[in-house]
C-alpha cells in the first residue's frame, strides 16, 4: 500500500465503484417511477446516461462518471441533438427499456441494441453513453466502451468496430475476452493488490494511451512486453480534466475570455493577472492552472512574494550546511524556480507555477538572470551562483498575481512589464449573482450589487475598486455587517483618508437602513 502507483490504482477504482454504485441507485429510482406508471424523461436522461464533472451537473444530480459520454450540461447536449419534445420523450424511454431488458436477461444485449438502432433518429446515441450504465448493473456481463478502449479491441483483434451502438454486442463479446486474457497480468507484471477484472481493463486502457504505448496489431506479441515500470509512471500522474466551461462556470467570467487568457499565456509563457482587492485573481490562477494541466501529467504549485523574498530564495543561493564528519560547507542550494523547472522536466505537459503577489518583492533582484530567459526560452545562461547552464523548460508556464492597490506596483519595471502579459481582472458582479444562485442562499445579491456600483463610482480608481469575493460566502446575511465594518470600512477610510464625508455616506449604519432592509 505504500507504493504510490498502486495507491493511485485503488483511488481510482475507488471512484469506479462509487459510480456504479450510483448507477445502480438511479435505475432502481426510475424503475419504481416507471411501475407506478410515470416517464421521467429528463431523470432518464440526466441519472443513466455518464456526465463530465462540474458545478452544473452536479447541481443537476446528473450522474458523475469517470469516461463521460456526455461533456456539457444536459441542455447543451439536447441543442446539439435537434430533437423535437415528442422525439425526446421517446427516446428516453427506449433507453430506459434497453437497460431494463439487458438487466433483467443480459443474453437480449443483441436484440435490443438492434431495436434501438431501427430509432431513425437514434443514431448519436453511442455505446459510450448506453455501455456505462450497463456496466454499472451487471459488471461481469457488460463492459464500459470508450473511445479508448475500443481501440484497444480494435488493435488487439484487428477488427474496425464503431462506436455505434449495433456493434455493441460484438466489442462487448470481444472486450470480455480481453479481459480474461489480461486478468493473468494484473498481479504477475503489475504487481495489483485483488481488483477486479474489468476495473483493470479500464486502468490498462488509460495507461496505453497516457504513456503513447504502441498497440501492436498480433495480441500474442503485444501481453508480453507489458510491464509495472511504465504502468506506474504513466497512471498516477494524470490529473483529472477539468475543461474551460467547467472554469468558466465556477468563475464567473466567459469562456471566450477565458480562452484569449489562456492564449496570451501560451503565446508569452508567463502572464500576470492584475486587479483591484477582493476581485479573485489567486483563486482564478489556480483554476486556470487547473485547466493547463488537466488531462495530463503536469503538475502545479505556489509560491507566495514578500519584501524579504530573495534571489537565493527563488533562484539559487549559498546555505550554511554541516556535512557527515561535522564540517560546515557552503553549497549552492536550487532555490524554488529551480526545483520547480527540474521537477518539470520529468513531464511531458503543462507545469504551472503560480506567483501569488508578485510585486510584494524587488523583482528584478528576486529574478536575475531569469529576466533575460523570459523572453528568450529557446536560450540558456550561466548561473551566476553555481556557474551551471539553465534554461527554462518549454513545459514550463508562470501565473502571478498583483493587487494594483498596492503601492509596490510602481516598483514594477518596465523591462520585467514587457516580459509579461498583463490581464486586467475587474469586480465581477455576474460571478457574485452566480455564486449566491448555486448556493440558494436567498441573499438580495442585486441590492448588495448597486451598493458596490455606487461606490466604486465614488472611488472613481479602477485599480482601487471594492471587488467581488468579499462577499462570495454561503452565510452572507449574517457576517455581511462585520465583513462591511472589519474590512471594506477601514479600506474606505484609507483610501478617502482626507475625504472621510465620503467613507460616511458607505458607513454600515447607513447602507443597512438604505439598501438592505
Amino acid at each position: 500500500m505504500k507504493d504510490p502507483y498502486i495507491k493511485g490504482c485503488l483511488n481510482k477504482i475507488s471512484d469506479y465503484k462509487e459510480q456504479r454504485q450510483q448507477g445502480r441507485r438511479n435505475f432502481e429510482a426510475i424503475a419504481s417511477l416507471v411501475q407506478y406508471g410515470q416517464i421521467p424523461t429528463e431523470l432518464i436522461l440526466l441519472q443513466l446516461l455518464p456526465y463530465e464533472n462540474s458545478p452544473s451537473n452536479s447541481y443537476q444530480r446528473a450522474w458523475i462518471h469517470s469516461n463521460p459520454g456526455i461533456t456539457g450540461t444536459l441542455e447543451e447536449w439536447l441543442k446539439q441533438q435537434q430533437w423535437n419534445e415528442k422525439q425526446t420523450a421517446k427516446i428516453a424511454r427506449a433507453i430506459f427499456r434497453l437497460v431494463k431488458r439487458c438487466n433483467d436477461d443480459p443474453s437480449q444485449l443483441s436484440v435490443a441494441c438492434n431495436e434501438f438502432w431501427q430509432i431513425s433518429y437514434a443514431q448519436n446515441i453511442t455505446t459510450e453513453l448506453i455501455s456505462p450504465i450497463l456496466h454499472a448493473l451487471k459488471p461481469d456481463k457488460f463492459m464500459m466502451i470508450h473511445q479508448k478502449s475500443l481501440q484497444i479491441i480494435n488493435g488487439f483483434y484487428q477488427k474496425s468496430y464503431t462506436e455505434q451502438l449495433k456493434d455493441y454486442p460484438e466489442t462487448n463479446h470481444l472486450g470480455n475476452q480481453l479481459i480474461k486474457e489480461l486478468a493473468n497480468y494484473k498481479q504477475q507484471v503489475f504487481g495489483l493488490p485483488a481488483i477486479p477484472d474489468y476495473d483493470f481493463f479500464d486502468l490498462f486502457c488509460h495507461w496505453v494511451f497516457r504513456g503513447n504505448h504502441q498497440i501492436f496489431l498480433n495480441k500474442q506479441e503485444s501481453l508480453p512486453k507489458l510491464n509495472k515500470e511504465n504502468f506506474v509512471n504513466s497512471h498516477t500522474n494524470q490529473n483529472s480534466k477539468y475543461s474551460l466551461l467547467q472554469c468558466a462556470e465556477e468563475t464567473g467570467f466567459e469562456e471566450s475570455e477565458l480562452k484569449r487568457w489562456v492564449r496570451a499565456i501560451h503565446r508569452k509563457g508567463q502572464a500576470i493577472l492584475q486587479g483591484p482587492p477582493g476581485t479573485g485573481k489567486t483563486y482564478l490562477a489556480e483554476k486556470i492552472a487547473q485547466h493547463l494541466i488537466g488531462g495530463r501529467d503536469g503538475f502545479c504549485e505556489l509560491v507566495q512574494f514578500h519584501p524579504a523574498y530573495a534571489y537565493e530564495d527563488f533562484i539559487q543561493g549559498i546555505r550554511p550546511k554541516t556535512d557527515d564528519r561535522g564540517q560546515l560547507t557552503y553549497p549552492v542550494v536550487p532555490g524554488r524556480f529551480l526545483e520547480f523547472c527540474q521537477k518539470s522536466q520529468e513531464c511531458k505537459d503543462t507545469c504551472v507555477l503560480i506567483i501569488d503577489e508578485i510585486n510584494r518583492a524587488n523583482l528584478s533582484s528576486v529574478f536575475g538572470e531569469l529576466m533575460y530567459l523570459l523572453e528568450y526560452r529557446d536560450k540558456d545562461i550561466y548561473l551566476s551562483g553555481s556557474g551551471e547552464k539553465f534554461k527554462i523548460p518549454k513545459n514550463v508556464r508562470l501565473i502571478g498575481t498583483m493587487n494594483t492597490a498596492d503601492r509596490s506596483i510602481a516598483l514594477v519595471d518596465y523591462a520585467l512589464r514587457r516580459r509579461f502579459a498583463f490581464i486586467e481582472i475587474s469586480p465581477n458582479y455576474q460571478a457574485l449573482q452566480t455564486y449566491h444562485k448555486r448556493a440558494n442562499t436567498d441573499f438580495p445579491v442585486e441590492n448588495l450589487i448597486k451598493i458596490l456600483q455606487k461606490l466604486n463610482q465614488q472611488i472613481n480608481d479602477r485599480h482601487y475598486a471594492i471587488g467581488n469575493s468579499f462577499f462570495m460566502v454561503e452565510n452572507l446575511q449574517d457576517e455581511l455587517p462585520d465583513i462591511w465594518q472589519m474590512e471594506i470600512e477601514p479600506y474606505l477610510e484609507e483610501y478617502f483618508f482626507n475625504q472621510l464625508g465620503k467613507v460616511d455616506e458607505f458607513r454600515w449604519q447607513k447602507i443597512n437602513q438604505n439598501f438592505l432592509v
